[in-house]
Formats: structure tokens, C-alpha cells, sequence
């Protein structure tokens, strides 16, 4: 039986408090594997799973459909109904699902992969996709593993080498200097499998159309920052599939004799944003619908690695981070990007926080595709913090969470991002959105599992 309207936020405590997952059931609806002989019924060798008499949340819709049945063949989702009155399918394995929730998985549409363990605190924590922003070779691996079911992952949608002009600012990206190299870049990176371009901040506007044209052709979406001389008005011009972190706007944002221009330095252009204009925010915002163009704010990540000395070190202690497989904590003395932050710069940074939050709110209000990403060294543990800080920007707990689900896969798919976008990022109410069951957690947090026996049996009931 349907329920009616509710108050959202009911449904953001689901995803924040409750957000330590049925981690093998995401798996499952992921290709990664199959649960445990004794987390279900007895006919475990069935193709056909079948989630019992559970609170399905709506996230299209901002309610919870409760004493549901949802039928899994293989992977995909072919049944939804109320329990009372949806058939099972003889011979299916059973998962008692009264007292839990089912929801979409999450999609994380800004991450950089290092290792198999980072895939791990992604399926921990429920997002059962990744647009990974920065591949290579090692990325198209994990991507075909995950997706025969040989790693336990989310599902990988990834760009290649990002692109920018020479000197490259990272060893791994690739420079296009004319528009004869872009071409043969994207036909490199098309040959190779890879699912979108990243540009990145530095190209000049001709390459950057020679790259668009390209990609256009070969069936690649592009992505990523605002080319310094291209500027906003040539991306927006350009229909790029998304614009990352919002830098793009500083330029437009600021009057001429405000007391920080966002130059080259990212110093200046994380610390500029406390001298914004706030009269700009909605013409501009009104001209990135216009154009079809999203953005994925990443707010986390100023909040991540920029943050003053004492927050940084209470992050560095969060109980988490022994979770990760990281080559050692984030040194921000190494770092060159910070090269000339002071305490008192992570400090402003965190102040324009609120001119960030402004446009966000800014840019739904005009209609404008918003995405949920989160680039940061915490990984998996990381996307609910983005979601906290888009909350705390002014959005609706439900608003956040359908940018999480549904609207990250229409735009996957209305965008053309690769053949693992179009078969893993459909809602879960049609065909085959993988899904998430949180479980009972204390006030304090939640406590991450990695057994995915003990995992699974915690949230399967006895049936009866």
C-alpha cells in the first residue's frame, strides 16, 4: 500500500545515520556476487532474488512505499508491488526485508581510483557508481572486473588521461596543443574504451573546440574544469556535459577591483570567493540552464583538504581513515597546489563555503542539473559528508538525495557516458538501479563492516 506525502527528512537520516549498507545485496544488484549460502533462504542457487516486506523509498517522488516485494532477475529489478498482493516467483531466494529500507544506490560523479581497497569504501557505503575523473589502463581494468562480477566495486564509469596544454601540471595527464593533437587524443582515448574527456584548466579556446568537436564525433561527453581562456561563456557555449568544483564561475562572479581575482593560483582562486557579487548569481545560473550544462560542486573537498590546522587533524583522526588504503595520510606540506596556504587562507576558504552554497541554491533554483561528488582522499567515507554539506547549503534532504540516485542517472544516460551507464543507472522503480538497505545504526555513526558475511546477515531476517 502506498503512503502519502511525507516530511523528507526522515529519509536523509536513512542515508547519513543508517548508511552502513547490505553491503552484499548492493554487490549483488552491482554483478559483483553472489550472498552467502546462509544469509538467505534455502534455493540460493536461484537467479531470481526477491527483497520481502520492505520500506522502499521513493526518491522521485520524496515518500516511502512500505510492506513492498521487489523481484531481482539476474540484475535487474523486473517486480515491484505490494507485498499482500505481488507473486513470488517459485523457487526464489528470499530476503526478509520488515523493519529495513531499500532505496537506489547512490552515484558519486566526481572520484579519483587508486587501489581495490578505494572500490571497497564505495560498496561500503552504498554508492553503487563511480565516475572516475582521472584513468588509465588500471581504471579499464578494474571497470571489466567489476563489471564480470571478479571485484567486489561499484560500477566504474571513467574518463582517460585528463587533457590540458603543455606543461603538463600532472605526469599522467596528456598534452593537446593544437587541434591536430586533440584529434588524435580523443581517437586514442576512444580506441582504448574510455567513457568521457576531462579537460582540464589549462587549453587555449581553439584546442578546446577541436577537443568538443572531437569528442562529439567519437561519442564522448566532456567534462571537468573551465579552461582559464575559455572561460564560462565558452563552456556553457560549448554544451560541456558538466563543469566540476564551480571555479568555472569565479571570474564572472567577482567585480573588477574586488581585493582577490581568481588568477592561475589556486590559492587565490579557493580564497577569492569571499569577494563575490552576490547580484551575478542568478543571471549566470539562469544562462547554465539555459545551455543544458551541470555542475558538481564538491563542496566536501574544500572542506577535505582545505580546512585550518585543528579541523585538518580531527579529520585525519576520524575513525575511518584506518579503513583506507591510502600510501600514507595526506601531507598537505607536500602538496603544491597548497604551496603558500596559511592557516588563515584555510580559514577564508572555508568562509567562501557560503558564497558556494549560495549558487548551488542559485542554480536548482533555476533549474539547473546539479550532481553529487565528492574527490577526496576519504573516499567511500566521503559522500556522506558531501551530502551533510548540500543539505547545509539550503537543499531538501529529498532534493539531495534524488541528486544522488535519479537525477545522476538521467544525466548519465541522457549524455551517452558508456555502455555501463545505460545498463547500471536506471531507477530502481523501472528496470535495473542497483539498491541499498541501511541498517539500525547508534546516534553516534555508524561503525563500517568489511565482512560481507557478517555484513549480509545482520540485515536478513529468518523467514518464515
Amino acid at each position: 500500500m502506498m503512503c502519502g506525502r511525507l516530511n523528507p527528512e526522515p529519509m536523509l537520516t536513512l542515508s547519513l545515520r543508517l548508511i552502513s549498507a547490505l553491503a552484499v545485496l548492493t554487490a549483488v544488484l552491482a554483478g559483483a556476487q553472489r550472498p552467502p549460502n546462509d544469509a538467505i533462504s534455502p534455493a540460493s542457487t536461484s537467479t531470481t532474488l526477491v527483497v520481502r516486506d520492505v520500506t522502499v523509498v521513493d526518491v522521485e517522488h520524496a515518500r516511502l512505499l512500505r510492506k513492498q516485494t521487489v523481484v531481482i532477475e539476474g540484475s535487474r529489478i523486473t517486480a515491484l508491488g505490494p507485498t499482500e498482493s505481488l507473486r513470488v516467483p517459485t523457487g526464489a531466494s528470499i530476503v526478509e526485508g520488515a523493519g529495513r529500507f531499500l532505496a537506489p544506490g547512490f552515484v558519486d560523479m566526481h572520484v579519483r581510483l587508486y587501489t581495490e581497497g578505494d572500490l571497497v569504501t564505495y560498496v561500503t557505503n552504498e554508492v553503487t557508481t563511480v565516475r572516475n575523473m582521472a584513468g588509465d589502463s588500471t581504471h579499464l581494468d578494474f571497470r571489466a572486473r567489476a563489471a564480470a562480477g571478479r571485484l567486489v566495486a561499484p560500477r566504474i564509469i571513467t574518463a582517460g588521461p585528463v587533457v590540458e596544454a603543455s606543461p603538463l601540471r600532472h605526469p599522467d595527464n596528456h598534452a593537446v596543443d593544437d587541434a591536430g593533437a586533440a584529434r588524435r587524443e580523443i581517437e586514442q582515448q576512444r580506441a582504448a574504451g574510455y567513457d568521457f574527456v576531462k579537460v582540464y584548466n589549462w587549453m587555449a579556446p581553439a584546442v578546446y573546440e577541436a577537443v568538443v568537436t572531437a569528442a562529439r564525433q567519437a561519442g564522448l561527453p566532456v567534462a571537468g574544469h573551465v579552461p582559464f581562456e575559455v572561460g564560462l561563456a565558452g563552456a556553457l557555449a560549448a554544451r560541456q556535459s558538466s563543469i566540476e568544483h564551480l571555479r568555472g564561475y569565479l571570474v564572472e562572479l567577482l567585480p573588477p577591483l574586488a581585493a582577490v581575482q581568481p588568477t592561475a593560483s589556486f590559492r587565490d582562486r579557493s580564497v577569492a570567493w569571499n569577494n563575490i557579487d552576490p547580484a551575478r548569481f542568478g543571471p549566470l545560473a539562469a544562462r547554465t540552464a539555459a545551455a543544458g550544462v551541470w555542475n558538481c560542486p564538491t563542496l566536501v573537498f574544500s572542506v577535505h583538504e582545505m580546512s585550518p590546522a585543528a579541523a585538518h587533524a580531527r579529520l585525519l583522526s576520524r575513525a575511518e581513515v584506518r579503513h583506507l588504503s591510502l600510501r600514507g595520510l595526506p601531507d598537505r606540506s607536500t602538496e603544491r597546489y597548497l604551496a603558500g596556504f596559511t592557516d588563515a587562507d584555510y580559514a577564508a576558504t572555508q568562509r567562501g563555503l557560503a558564497a558556494q552554497s549560495r549558487l548551488v541554491r542559485e542554480l536548482d533554483a533555476a533549474g539547473a542539473g546539479l550532481l553529487v561528488g565528492t574527490d577526496s582522499w576519504l573516499a567511500g567515507f566521503a559522500f556522506a559528508d558531501e551530502l551533510e554539506l548540500l543539505v547545509g547549503a539550503g537543499l531538501s534532504p529529498a532534493r539531495v538525495l534524488r541528486m544522488a540516485t535519479l537525477d545522476a542517472a538521467r544525466f548519465l544516460a541522457n549524455r551517452n557516458y558508456g555502455e555501463a551507464s545505460r545498463s547500471a543507472v536506471t531507477p530502481i522503480w523501472s528496470s535495473s538501479m542497483p539498491t541499498r538497505s541501511p541498517t539500525s545504526q547508534t546516534p553516534d555513526g555508524y561503525t563500517p563492516s568489511y565482512s560481507t558475511d557478517g555484513c549480509f546477515a545482520a540485515q536478513t531476517s529468518t523467514a518464515s
